[in-house]
């Protein structure tokens, strides 16, 4: 396969319900004078449906080189708070995810088999938070993997005015504020009223367990992709891999799609989505550094359109868990084709 060179573009993200606005934004190409750089997206409110959207787009990307630098300033709107910094980025660490590609499986119609694909676009992706802190997110068609969590600080010497004539001055800014806030819903508002808004949650988000997804080998689960709710998500490609699960600490998951092969041998993909909040205080019950098993078990008999089918349980050395309590919601369909 021939080697080709990656390139990325920038994107930015928050979490739900906590919007931000870039006044400016870049991801410089070295720490020398007159560096070339990548714009982060500015001039549009960013509200992620989920922490990890690649919202917004760049106006430029770059080939080859890695960023070194992140500059930025941003208005944090519910707090109404402008935050800045420059970071120095570990660019070695984010090249050693690019350089390469990243492999995935297609299926080729034509052939009628699987190929692989090995893709050499990504995303740089900033996650911004309400408190000034900020984490780095590099995104593939595969993976999302945090590479590095920086602290900006509050920035009162914003000129916002050159973004929005009618933020001239302080009252300017907060009626413009206000009015970008007021549609965010009434748990929200309450937060900016009474000053009740959690940043020490977020914190809490990046916490990671030695946690290993198991599958029954009859059920031929070909892939299982998941979603964290620290912003980061992978697929794990089973078909491929001999079976073989990747050992590796992960956070609580959000989200997960299975693809699997019920008892006719029918390919289905089931969607399994977990409650933030119901999820992350099971894990918490679990001791620290206790090996645990995420066990998947799938009722093969289950059909299309159905909203059950799937259950999972932790299982560790002192305790089994379920975790039907902290689904949301499922349903599965039929898959004609793989990937």
């Amino acid at each position: 396969m021939e080697e080709k060179k990656y390139n990325w573009t920038a994107a930015v993200c928050t979490p739900k319900n906590y919007p931000t606005e870039i006044f400016s934004g870049h991801l410089l190409l070295s720490d020398q004078p007159k560096s070339g750089y990548v714009y982060m997206p500015f001039n549009r409110i960013i509200n992620s449906e989920d922490l990890g959207d690649n919202d917004g787009s760049s106006s430029g990307e770059a080939t080859g080189i890695a960023p070194k630098i992140l500059d930025i300033t941003w208005l944090s709107y519910t707090e109404n708070k402008s935050y800045s910094g420059i970071f120095k980025l570990d660019s070695e660490k984010i090249e050693a995810l690019m350089i390469n590609g990243s492999e995935r499986p297609y299926w080729d119609v034509e052939t009628k088999k699987v190929g692989i694909v090995r893709d050499y676009h990504f995303v740089i992706n900033a996650g911004l938070f309400p408190g000034g802190m900020v984490v780095l997110y590099v995104f593939s068609q595969s993976n999302m993997t945090i590479v590095g969590r920086y602290e900006a600080q509050e920035d009162k010497t914003v000129d916002w005015e050159i973004a929005h004539e009618t933020m001239k001055d302080k009252e300017g800014i907060t009626k413009y504020v206000n009015y970008m806030n007021e549609d965010l819903p009434q748990d929200i508002l309450d937060q900016i009223k009474n000053g009740t808004i959690p940043f020490g949650y977020w914190e809490t988000l990046f916490k990671k367990y030695p946690i290993t997804p198991i599958v029954k080998k009859e059920d031929k689960v070909e892939t299982i992709g998941i979603n964290y709710i620290n912003g980061e998500f992978e697929s794990i490609f089973l078909s491929l891999n001999g079976n073989v699960m990747p050992i590796k600490e992960r956070a609580v998951p959000r989200k997960m799609n299975i693809v699997w092969h019920d008892v006719n041998d029918r390919r289905m993909e089931s969607d399994i989505f977990f409650d933030e909040k119901k999820s992350k205080a099971i894990f918490e019950t679990i001791k620290t550094k206790e090996k645990i098993n995420f066990i998947i078990e799938i009722d093969r008999n289950t059909k299309p359109r159905e909203t059950k089918g799937i259950s999972i349980k932790l299982k560790t050395a002192t305790a089994e868990i379920e975790m039907k309590d902290a689904i949301i919601s499922q349903e599965s369909f039929t898959k004609p084709t793989p990937y």
